[in-house]
């Protein structure tokens, strides 16, 4: 498996938001994505499966319920990933 980047990784993300939430993809790294980018639970369960198509791979719950801020998806998906935490 090739480790991604973290700039690939968040870069998939805000392409993500982009398609969900268009005005949101602008947002800093420590938004609240529920709070500031206005996405209720349906809206991040689309943002995940958008960025599951984007990265082929898949997101456990349990990264999710973790991150509130695109940094912290990021993270978690790099530590997914295989990257160093």
């Amino acid at each position: 498996m090739t480790v991604l980047s973290l700039a690939d990784i968040e870069a998939a993300i805000r392409d993500a938001l982009d398609t969900i939430r268009p005005g949101a993809v602008g947002l800093p790294g420590n938004a609240d994505l529920t709070q500031e980018a206005d996405l209720d639970s349906i809206d991040v369960m689309d943002l995940i499966m958008e960025i599951e198509d984007r990265l082929d791979l898949s997101i456990p719950v349990e990264t999710l319920a973790q991150a509130r801020t695109i940094e912290s998806l990021r993270a978690g998906i790099h530590q997914l990933n295989g990257g160093k935490p």
